[in-house]
C-alpha cells in the first residue's frame, strides 16, 4: 500500500524546486492557516488558564472558596456547553460554510472572557458568574475545535497537508505555555489581579480571530459541494498553483474533488448522521474516529492537564509558586512532545507512531501508580519526586501523537460528505467524556487517590489493541486517495482515472 502513495507528487506543480516562502500563493494560504492555528492557540490558553487559576488563593477567595465538587461542576459545565452545541456546529459547517463556526467561536470567547473577569466583584456571585463564563466559552470553542481540523485539511497544499495537520495542536501547546508562565508571573500579586490579568489577556487572541476570520477564503471542497466549481478552481489556482490555471497538480486536485463529491452523491451520501453507520466501510471509519477521541480523553491526560494541582497536593507540593512554576515547566514538556511529533509525522507511518507512543504511555502510567502508592503509603520522598518527573515524561509522550495526529487523522479517514458529521460526533463524544473527566476526576482523586490511575491503565491497554486492529495507514495520500483506500483503490489507479476524465472533458469541449 505504501508503495502506491504519493502518486500525485509526480505531477508538475508551481511549488517544485522552491521553498514555500518564495511562492506567493503559499504565503497567502499559510497566513490563512495561521488564523485557524490562532483558534487552537486560544483553546490551549483557555484550558490551562482554568487549570492554573486553581493554584491561586485569590481566585479561590473571589469565587467564595469552591469545593472540589464545585470545581468539578465548573469544568463539566464548560464541556456541557460544547456537547449541546456540537450538532449545531456540524449543521452550520455544511449549510453555511466552515468559516462561520470559527467566527462564532471567537465571539463566544470574547463574551465568556468578559463575564469571567467580572466574577468576584460581588463575592456572593463570583462562583456563579465564573461557571456561566465557562458555559459560554465551552459552547464557542466546540465550534472551532470541530471545524478547525477540517479547514486545515481541505485548504492545505498536498505537499504541506501532513505538516499543517501536525502543527494544529502545537498551537494548543503554545497557548498553554504562554498562559502558564503569565500565571506564574502574576502569582506574586497580592490581590485579584493575580487571576484577572491572565483572564483578561484572553481577549487579545479572541478579538484578533473575530476580525481576521472575515478575510479568509472558504474551503474549496465546500464550494465544490455547493456547485460553485468556478470558485473552487479559483482557490486551487491562486493558492496551490500560484496563479497558473494550467498547473498539472491543480487540474488533478480539481478533477479528484469533483469526481469524489459526485461519486458520494451517486452513492446517496447526503451528509446524514445515519450515513456514519450505514455501510461497513463507514462503520470502520466511525470506529476509528471514536477510538481517537477516547485516546485523547481517556488516557489520563485529563487528570494531568486539568487537575495537576491535586496531583501535586497528593505528593506534598502545595505552595502556589511551586505549583504554578511546575505548571509552566509542564507546558515546556508539552511543546517538546508536540515538536517531536511534528518532526516524525512526515517520516513515520501513522500506525507505527500511534502504537509506539501508546506502549510508552502505558509504561509511564504504571510508574504513576507505583510512585503515588509509595508516597501515600510510605511517605517516600524519592517516590514523590519521581512522580513529578513522570508528569513531565507523560505529557511529553502524550503530545507526540496528540500534537501531530489526533486532530488530523480522524479528518483524513472520512469522505467529504461525512466530514462535518464525523467531527460533530467526535465533538459530542469528546465533550461527553470531558464532562465525566471534569466532574469525576477531582472526586475520584480525592476518594481513592493513586488507585484511580489503574482505571486508565486498563483503558489504555484496550485502546492499544484497537489501534492495531482498526487504524489504517494514510501517510502520503491526498484526502480523496484516502477515501479510495477504503474502497480498495490505489493512488495510481486514481491518477489514471483522473487523466481519463480530463481527456474526456477536453474531447467534449
Amino acid at each position: 500500500m505504501a508503495a502506491n502513495a504519493e502518486g500525485w507528487a509526480t505531477l508538475p506543480n508551481s511549488l517544485d524546486g522552491m521553498h514555500w516562502w518564495y511562492n506567493r500563493g503559499l504565503i497567502q494560504l499559510n497566513y490563512f492557516v495561521s488564523v485557524v492555528f490562532c483558534a487552537q492557540f486560544l483553546n490551549g490558553f483557555d484550558d490551562n488558564l482554568t487549570a492554573g487559576l486553581q493554584a491561586l488563593p485569590s481566585w479561590h477567595t473571589a469565587l467564595n472558596h469552591p469545593s472540589q465538587s464545585d470545581i468539578g461542576l465548573m469544568n463539566a459545565v464548560f464541556y456541557l456547553g460544547g456537547l449541546l452545541s456540537a450538532p449545531i456546529a456540524a449543521y452550520i459547517a455544511d449549510r453555511f460554510g466552515r468559516r462561520w463556526c470559527v467566527r462564532w467561536a471567537s465571539l463566544m470567547m470574547l463574551a465568556g472572557t468578559v463575564i469571567a473577569v467580572t466574577a468576584g466583584i460581588e463575592p456572593s456571585s463570583g462562583y456563579t458568574l465564573f461557571v456561566v463564563s465557562r458555559a459560554v466559552c465551552g459552547s464557542g470553542l466546540a465550534f472551532s475545535l470541530m471545524v478547525g481540523p477540517i479547514l486545515l485539511q481541505e485548504w492545505a497544499h498536498p505537499k504541506q497537508r501532513a505538516l499543517i495537520g501536525s502543527m494544529y495542536n502545537l498551537n494548543y501547546a503554545l497557548g498553554s505555555f504562554i498562559v502558564a508562565w503569565i500565571i506564574f508571573g502574576t502569582t506574586f500579586l497580592p490581590n485579584n489581579w493575580a487571576w484577572r490579568i491572565p483572564t483578561l489577556l484572553q481577549i487579545v487572541p479572541a478579538l484578533y480571530l473575530t476580525i481576521v476570520i472575515n478575510f479568509v477564503p472558504e474551503s474549496p471542497r465546500w464550494l465544490m459541494s455547493k456547485g460553485r466549481e468556478r470558485e473552487a478552481m479559483s482557490f486551487l489556482v491562486a493558492y496551490h498553483g500560484n496563479g497558473d490555471a494550467h498547473d498539472a497538480l491543480v487540474l488533478f486536485e480539481f478533477e479528484e474533488m469533483k469526481k469524489a463529491i459526485r461519486a458520494e452523491r451517486a452513492k446517496g451520501r447526503t451528509g446524514s448522521w445515519l450515513q456514519l453507520f450505514a455501510t461497513r466501510r463507514n462503520r470502520h471509519r466511525t470506529a476509528i474516529v471514536t477510538l481517537i477521541c477516547s485516546m485523547q480523553n481517556l488516557s489520563g491526560s485529563a487528570i494531568v492537564g486539568g487537575y495537576y494541582t491535586q496531583m501535586l497536593d497528593l505528593v506534598g507540593i502545595t505552595s502556589p509558586a511551586s505549583q504554578t512554576g511546575i505548571n509552566g515547566g509542564l507546558t515546556i514538556a508539552v511543546i517538546s512532545g508536540a515538536l517531536l511529533g511534528f518532526y516524525l509525522v512526515t517520516r513515520t507511518p501513522r500506525r507505527r507512531l500511534l502504537l509506539s507512543s501508546w506502549i510508552a504511555l502505558i509504561i509511564v502510567n504504571v510508574a504513576f501508580v507505583v510512585t503515588a502508592q509509595q508516597f501515600v503509603t510510605r511517605a517516600s520522598k524519592p517516590a514523590g519526586v519521581t512522580h513529578v518527573v513522570l508528569l513531565f515524561l507523560y505529557l511529553f509522550i502524550f503530545f507526540i501523537p496528540c500534537g501531530s495526529l489526533f486532530f488530523s487523522y480522524n479528518v483524513e479517514v472520512m469522505p467529504y460528505s461525512l466530514r462535518a458529521q464525523s467531527q460533530g460526533l467526535w465533538a459530542v463524544q469528546n465533550k461527553a467524556i470531558s464532562i465525566f473527566n471534569g466532574y469525576v476526576n477531582a472526586i475520584a482523586l480525592q476518594r481513592i487517590s493513586w488507585r484511580y490511575y489503574l482505571v486508565y491503565t486498563g483503558i489504555m491497554v484496550v485502546q492499544l489493541v484497537l489501534v492495531y486492529l482498526l487504524c489504517v495507514e494514510t501517510k502520503g495520500y491526498t484526502l480523496e486517495e484516502i477515501e479510495a483506500l477504503f474502497d480498495g483503490k490505489t493512488s495510481k489507479a486514481r491518477i489514471a482515472e483522473t487523466e481519463v476524465n480530463k481527456n474526456e472533458n477536453n474531447h467534449d469541449e
